[in-house]
């Protein structure tokens, strides 16, 4: 037989090949059709789309941990959402399916008429709960949709209710995935225009969705000389269960569905021991994993060490560089350190619990790894992200303002690309400009560590830059923003700098919303909101500042808040002292609601507020 001739032959079994590997995955991967909200028939026609995914990677000195820790599952699962926000009403359930090393699913084609939401959800466990810590289901979809009505239940409701396996109480010598071949539950939401041969589950830019895990992790490093950390006894009042997915900005409320993390009814040992790496003692390799943590559940550590020669019991609770109580958020690291310890702790595990924190006695710092609530952008060998793209003043006065953070773990020290600038010569002289950092270099990670360098950026903002914006004109030329653009190789990211005056005394209400609106005094911004909260301070600005719905529905919790509209009313109330006082509140926003899908990137918002104090006649 010829060359030629044999070429042709593999080829035509390659393609029956290819064709069979197809028509088998669709099968083994039935999508169940239902019903959409209206009632119409969903057309049988199916569109094959590749899902491009990978886990949004803890930011902080890399431990081994969870082998697993990194990993996305091949066959994750796509619940699809007819509509925009928390409204939208479940229309189909879809189990992805792996072919030549590639994921894959197969969905409804869904019309322009509407937008989508897409939750997809990785390595789910052998069972989920909906709503209690009581029943459990088997993970398929036939269970799924029958505790999940399509054409009913919504993303929101979806998102609240649908929960991991419990944890016993106590959780004895286990803890949520930290055990040879686990894997940990992740999601993302992805909103698309429509479902067809043009939808793409990725970034977009083509890049792959940065999934979130659904749990914490939690780290100790001893560096104190007076101290022998011999481990961690045990984990308090932990959450039982966590959502698959958080919708919003809210930490789940588990008060009553609290356990422990220990080794036996005695403690008779730590749950986790230290190793010594580079002469300091450290769990890193053993991290503890917890599920979500609200601050009122005052979860809390019992750390065991030896102190001038005897054995201590320390209670460590999770305060945070600013002395206040921390929320345990997923897909964050916290990393402890103890550089010193003051005096001793107590003889009993009991003992312990029963005091108050030994925050006092040990000196600590903790490094928070929060990298997935800054806007990233990346390429293969490193990233570069900002906590907020946009900074708003709300002042009278013309001062410097720490504008936002920015985070990055390069290590290549680039000759002339890693500057920070600011473009004040498109504005006019004086109205605002660069102050920190003073050379205006963006400062690289050394080569030693695998620390991220977080590095915070300072900007003069005169009361006069509110009319430098593009909105605004002079003489018919069209003025230009104010930016600060970070250049970091060949990542390039800007934030958008504005100003706005201060607000009066006798309070008022600021208005992000859609609007056509751009008179500067009047106190509406053209922003479509998905949520927002208020960032603790000196002023304690949550007792000032309430955030509201554009409903005006009454609500318990006006510290954060999350919306379908696009609308988020803030509530300033009047000031009765005689001192101004200042306030930070962030937003998270749609930049483009109304385009196509590659608009539909959120960026946060700071907004720093200095109302006025009441005059003194």
């Amino acid at each position: 037989m010829c060359k030629k001739m044999k070429k042709v032959i593999i080829h035509i079994i390659r393609l029956f090949s290819l064709t069979f590997l197809m028509l088998t995955a669709s099968c083994e991967h039935e999508t169940l059709l239902v019903e959409n909200p209206e009632g119409e028939t969903v057309a049988e026609e199916k569109v094959q789309i590749e899902i491009f995914t990978r886990v949004n990677s803890y930011r902080l000195p890399a431990t081994r941990g969870l082998e697993d820790e990194e990993t996305v599952g091949k066959t994750p699962w796509v619940f699809v959402f007819k509509g925009a926000g928390g409204n939208a009403r479940l229309i189909e359930v879809v189990q992805a399916f792996e072919m030549i090393k590639k994921r894959y699913v197969l969905l409804t084609k869904q019309a322009d008429d509407s937008k989508y939401q897409l939750l997809i959800l990785a390595n789910p466990q052998v069972e989920f709960y909906y709503g209690d810590a009581v029943n459990g289901y088997e993970f398929n979809m036939e269970k799924l949709l029958g505790k999940m009505k399509p054409g009913v239940v919504t993303l929101s409701e979806v998102c609240e209710n649908l929960l991991t396996e419990p944890l016993a109480t106590p959780a004895l010598a286990v803890m949520p995935f930290n055990y040879s071949g686990a894997t940990i539950p992740m999601s993302y939401l992805l909103e698309v225009d429509r479902v067809d041969n043009t939808t793409q589950i990725a970034n977009a830019d083509g890049s792959p969705l940065l999934l979130v895990r659904s749990i914490a992790k939690m780290t100790v490093t001893n560096k104190a000389v007076n101290f022998e950390l011999k481990g961690i006894t045990a984990v308090v009042n932990v959450p039982r269960q966590g959502q698959l997915h958080n919708w919003g900005n809210s930490v789940m409320d588990n008060t009553s569905n609290l356990t422990e993390y220990r080794t036996d009814a005695g403690y008779s040992a730590p749950l986790i021991m230290p190793e010594t790496v580079n002469d300091w003692q450290q769990t890193g390799n053993s991290p503890v994993y917890l599920y979500e943590s609200g601050m009122q559940n005052n979860t809390y550590l019992i750390l065991q060490g030896t102190y001038e020669g005897k054995d201590y019991y320390y209670k460590m609770a999770l305060i945070g560089s600013g002395k206040h109580m921390l929320d345990i958020l997923r897909n964050h690291a916290y990393a402890f350190t103890i550089n010193t310890v003051n005096g001793p702790g107590y003889d009993t595990v009991a003992d312990a619990k029963a005091s108050k924190a030994s925050n006092v006695d040990i000196d600590y710092s903790i490094l928070i790894d929060d990298s997935n609530t800054y806007e990233v952008v990346a390429n293969n060998d490193y990233y570069l992200g900002v906590s907020n793209s946009v900074f708003i003043a709300y002042t009278d006065e013309n001062k410097d303002h720490e504008a936002f953070e920015f985070i990055t773990d390069c290590k290549t020290d680039f000759p002339e690309a890693k500057t920070i600038r600011d473009n004040e010569n498109m504005l006019a002289g004086g109205v605002f400009g660069l102050k920190k950092p003073i050379d205006g270099l963006i400062p690289i990670v050394n080569q030693e560590t695998t620390d991220p360098r977080k590095t915070a950026v300072e900007v003069y903002v005169s009361n006069w830059l509110k009319w430098y914006e593009d909105t605004q004109y002079y003489q018919g030329v069209r003025r230009d923003n104010a930016y600060i653009t970070l250049k970091l190789g060949n990542l390039v990211k800007s934030v958008h700098i504005r100003q706005r005056d201060a607000l009066p005394a006798g309070g008022t209400t600021l208005k992000y919303m859609p609007t056509g609106n751009t008179d500067v005094a009047v106190h509406e911004m053209n922003y479509y909101c998905l949520s927002a909260f208020v960032e603790k301070g000196s002023d304690n600005p949550p007792a000032w500042i309430k955030l509201r719905p554009s409903t005006g529905a009454a609500r318990d919790d006006t510290e954060s808040i999350t919306v379908d509209d696009g609308k988020i009313y803030i509530e300033v109330l009047p000031n009765v002292a005689s001192a101004p006082r200042t306030g930070i509140i962030y937003l998270v926003t749609i930049r483009d609601p109304d385009g196509s899908v590659g608009s539909h990137v959120t960026q946060r918002i700071k907004v720093s507020v200095t109302q006025l104090g009441k005059s003194i006649s």
